[in-house]
């Protein structure tokens, strides 16, 4: 009787052990396929990074225009916007030394359309960055004078004021073709704002902000 019991204990051992085996097996394969997964997801998506960062570069070296604040992560107009007392509108009665501001301001919305359209073309003709499209911002500022909601709604002025301009020079960052690829927005930074500068009066500027949004990597 007791050899019954040791003949029917050892196959039934060996199975069991076979089976936990095989388990063993499989979540080594699914951990593997898993963990490999994920690298690559996050190879491609460095990738990606890297390559909007490199099609960005432009704006970075074009310092007569712009210049790039790496503290705060933004790009600034690289020359002063003087405006009168209240004022917005970029007018030769509202705007200081309005000839040679608006021809910079005119060759800034230039250089700023054709970053624009080169991230459009690397769009297209780069699968991996079919799912990534950009928020561009352009904020106004205002200096600390007069009542601070005031301020507020005119640094907005300003700002908006900027984008209607480009818009009136062909410079159209939400015309239809940049639909799918920038969500332009409008800010007015009033009193508030990292790096304001130490003179209030030279708070009269424009910043612009442009923000990759990456979407799921496949």
């Amino acid at each position: 009787m007791n050899t019954s019991k040791s003949d029917a204990f050892w196959p039934s051992y060996t199975d069991l052990m076979t089976s936990l085996f095989f388990i063993m097996l499989v979540l080594y394969i699914l951990t593997y396929v898993r963990l490999n997964s994920t690298i690559q997801l996050q190879a491609n998506k460095l990738k990606i990074i890297e390559t909007v960062e490199e099609n960005l570069r432009p704006l970075k070296t074009e310092t007569s225009l712009f210049i790039y604040e790496e503290q705060y992560r933004r790009f600034k107009l690289a020359f002063d916007v003087k405006f009168g007392n209240n004022q917005y509108q970029l007018t030769p009665d509202q705007l200081y030394n309005y000839q040679g501001t608006i021809e910079r301001i005119d060759k800034a919305g230039l250089k700023l359309k054709s970053i624009i359209d080169h991230l459009e073309q690397e769009r297209v003709s780069d699968e991996r960055l079919k799912r990534v499209s950009y928020v561009v911002v352009i904020a106004g500022y205002a200096s600390k004078s007069g009542e601070e909601l005031h301020n507020y709604e005119l640094s907005y002025k300003r700002a908006l004021e900027l984008k209607n301009y480009w818009k009136s020079k062909g410079i159209d960052f939400e015309a239809k073709e940049y639909e799918e690829l920038v969500d332009l927005q409008i800010a007015g930074n009033g009193w508030g704002g990292i790096g304001r500068l130490p003179l209030e009066v030279d708070n009269q500027r424009f910043l612009i902000q442009i923000f990759p949004k990456i979407g799921d990597v496949k």
